[in-house]
């Protein structure tokens, strides 16, 4: 029992940038730590912290869409229904959505697992093969793209969609529609028109 306890502690206690070396080597793939390493000192200067606060908002929504495309168990006593969702915000070293990349691990594994940073170093070396084997996404440059870019190049496709729509809305209502409507009656035709178009079209925003 004592030597197990030693043995948690130990892996508990190793450092992100010897974590990635490890992770590197169980995959076979040496060139792979430098790239670990190189994303830990970006997100975290490769220190072992928990949260991240400036990204603690993000908890909320990140769980629920999570949970409705099943990355997160809803039997899971450690996902359903969390007093605190921002705990499944960014955490640990190499700074990984809970919500997104406790998929790699387990089914069922509380979103703190990460905070060890050699556990987070195998959830980012599983996501980066992930991208690779889904998207083709091999390089460390699109591993970047990927990891910190390509939902925000998402989210500004789904604004410029829904102002285009909001316009071709705002064109096929001519000024006759909204007369013989009524001022105020007319103005919420217009309204109510734009706005289920672009949610029709809005793209998913889910990242990997």
């Amino acid at each position: 029992m004592i030597a197990l306890l030693q043995l948690l502690l130990s892996i508990i206690s190793i450092e992100p940038r010897p974590a990635a070396e490890i992770v590197a080597a169980m995959f076979g793939q040496p060139e792979v730590a430098n790239e670990l390493q190189v994303i830990c000192h970006r997100e975290s200067r490769c220190k072992s912290i928990g949260i991240h606060e400036r990204d603690r908002w993000a908890g909320k929504t990140m769980h629920r869409n999570a949970m409705r495309v099943g990355w997160l168990q809803s039997w899971c006593p450690w996902h359903q229904k969390p007093k605190d969702p921002d705990r499944f915000s960014v955490r640990g070293s190499f700074g990984l959505s809970a919500a997104y990349s406790l998929r790699f691990l387990a089914p069922c594994l509380p979103p703190e697992v990460l905070d060890i940073p050699l556990v987070s170093a195998y959830a980012a070396a599983k996501r980066a093969i992930a991208q690779c084997e889904r998207y083709g996404a091999c390089t460390r440059a699109e591993h970047r793209s990927y990891w910190a870019g390509n939902n925000r190049k998402k989210r500004r496709k789904s604004k410029r969609v829904h102002r285009r729509a909001k316009k071709q809305v705002l064109s096929k209502v001519t000024l006759d529609r909204v007369h013989k409507f009524g001022g105020q009656q007319g103005s919420q035709l217009v309204r109510a028109k734009s706005l289920a178009i672009a949610v029709r079209h809005a793209p998913s925003q889910i990242p990997l």
